[in-house]
């Protein structure tokens, strides 16, 4: 967990890693790529969070090379100490595999740094006649001290901490608006929905998070199971009333403790949502009806398998019921609003992405089946028989304000069976 004071610890003016080795914020930086190129690696959210501004983007990274070095002693699986960067070789005239291979030599060469201290595995973002560029997971200090090691290294090796902007795909938060405001069609997040055999067929809105590496393979040796996991970036998700998340926010920091209004309006987005999370928890019981209910309740995190067929497998979180009962639990048994409960989804999708198991973010379609009514326990609704000559209509239907109703006077029952 973060500490209270995390704030007081991080200078903008000089950052010390390690006794072994103190690295100045110039130094820091300068390891890193700027905004403009990292947005030719991944297409992110991160030019619309820090608007293109350079400065913004270099305190992003002095936080997050801070953050991951203040958590010498917390080796658990969502330790912030485990922090996944984007590392790219510049090296001319070689191979993507001769780059990567470049990249593990100065790690394994590195004096008190181990096997359990970095996960790399390979060229994964970005291979061209320029640079190769992967993603890496390193503990603590680990980057300052390659470099220390590796004078060299700063002629050829660009490091940047992935902070949330850098692993939500390019248009998460326009797509995740669109389907909250319930009247526009993106790509796959359709509002649409078919009615077949009794049965509504509609997708449905999940987050799709890829791990990071090491995460399934935890310290070299642990093989994590996905239960292990979906469970740890739940825990992340509601630990101490959404103070870890806060505390671990660069946004919440330069929004909140910043001095001064020099933050984008995405940031203040974020930070919004992180602080309307946080006030909701009541100061006696420590209850919050957004990480009790709405995440702890509604929400389904669970782990693709992935065991035997490579890569560091898919963290997918969604709702577990339809959205119009989600939302109706929600009033009923919190009296939060619809806005309320989208400022919770804000708050999770912003939580995932700051945990440092996650490395890509992604909103997808999730195809769903529900009853006529909207609801979705499907052995309240059993289909009804058709007659042989009539086949399903497929026909497009919207949801009317009828289905809703019905939806909300179905949820005093059904929200009692979520709930036990």
């Amino acid at each position: 967990m973060v500490g209270a004071s995390f704030v007081a610890l991080v200078s903008l003016s000089a950052v010390s890693i390690s006794a072994a080795a103190a690295t100045t914020a110039d130094e820091l930086v300068s390891y890193g790529m700027s905004l403009a190129e990292f947005d030719d690696v991944r297409m992110s959210e991160s030019e619309a969070d820090f608007d293109g501004s350079e400065e913004l983007w270099d305190e992003a990274l002095l936080f997050e090379y801070k953050l991951a070095t203040s958590y010498t002693e917390d080796k658990a699986i969502t330790s912030l100490g485990y922090q996944p960067y984007t590392i790219c070789n510049y090296a001319p005239d070689k191979t993507g595999i001769q780059r990567a291979q470049m990249v593990n030599e100065a790690f394994q060469n590195t004096s008190g740094v181990d096997v359990s201290h970095f996960f790399f595995e390979g060229i994964s973002e970005l291979n061209n006649a320029e640079r190769s560029c992967g993603v890496i997971r390193t503990f603590n200090d680990t980057i300052p001290k390659v470099y220390a090691s590796n004078p060299d290294a700063e002629t050829w090796m660009k490091t940047n901490p992935i902070h949330p902007s850098m692993k939500m795909v390019d248009s998460t938060v326009t797509t995740i608006q669109a389907r909250m405001d319930g009247d526009t069609d993106l790509g796959m997040i359709s509002i649409d929905q078919n009615e077949e055999n009794g049965y509504i067929k509609r997708s449905t809105l999940e987050f799709s998070n890829v791990l990071c590496p090491g995460v399934r393979s935890f310290n070299g040796t642990q093989i994590v199971s996905g239960k292990e996991i979906s469970q740890a970036a739940k825990d992340f998700v509601v630990e101490d009333g959404g103070k870890t998340v806060r505390d671990a926010s660069y946004y919440y920091d330069k929004v909140n403790n910043g001095g001064n209004n020099d933050y984008t309006e995405r940031m203040k987005l974020w930070s919004d949502a992180v602080s309307f999370v946080v006030n909701l928890t009541d100061p006696v019981d420590g209850r919050n009806p957004c990480l009790d209910i709405v995440v702890g309740k509604i929400f389904t995190f669970e782990v693709s398998p992935y065991i035997g067929q490579g890569g560091t497998g898919v963290l997918e979180v969604y709702s577990s019921v339809s959205e119009e009962e989600g939302y109706a639990i929600a009033e009923i048994l919190t009296n939060m609003t619809k806005d309320d409960v989208d400022q919770c989804i804000w708050y999770t999708l912003y939580a995932i992405a700051l945990n440092p198991m996650v490395c890509s973010v992604e909103p997808k379609a999730r195809p769903q089946t529900l009853c006529p009514d909207l609801t979705s326990d499907l052995s309240q609704c059993p289909p009804p028989s058709p007659a042989p000559s009539q086949p399903s209509s497929g026909r497009v239907v919207k949801v009317s304000l009828m289905n809703k109703v019905v939806v909300s006077m179905a949820i005093a029952v059904f929200s009692f069976r979520i709930l036990n």
